[in-house]
């Protein structure tokens, strides 16, 4: 996947084996994409100590000139990727999808479309079942 910054090094998903991963599918048209950001910023810190736990924001634009601008004006500071296929791969059929990756490679959940009154409560609570899950 590559970095939605011209000069910035691609990420290498085999790097992630082991650890949870959480991927969040997005694109800068997407208003419930745009009202989730938050959600998971304060899941993201939830877990800002843990070591087996890794937060991928991956940005499904087609335009790929519009993902800069919409980062600078929404102030968004964590590292974008572009997509690259790998929503097709995944069969993410809508925006916003969140799912979460256990440390063997699997899908272990898959959050599609957005709901404001759960969503943090119930993302933290994938991500230990499938933190759990790699520790049996």
């Amino acid at each position: 996947m590559h970095s939605s910054a011209p000069d910035a090094p691609s990420l290498e998903l085999s790097k992630l084996k082991g650890k949870t991963v959480v991927m969040d599918f997005w694109a800068t048209w997407c208003m419930p994409c745009i009202a989730q950001h938050p959600l998971i910023e304060h899941v993201k810190e939830k877990y800002a100590g843990a070591k087996d736990v890794v937060f991928l924001s991956l940005d499904a634009d087609d335009d790929h000139s519009a993902v800069a601008p919409f980062l600078a004006a929404q102030k968004w500071k964590q590292p974008v990727y572009l997509e690259a296929g790998l929503a097709g791969l995944l069969n993410t059929a809508s925006l916003p999808t969140v799912m979460v990756i256990g440390g063997n490679g699997q899908v272990f959940s898959r959050m599609s479309g957005f709901n404001t009154d759960s969503f943090e409560r119930i993302l933290s609570a994938r991500i230990d079942e499938a933190r759990a899950s790699q520790r049996k």
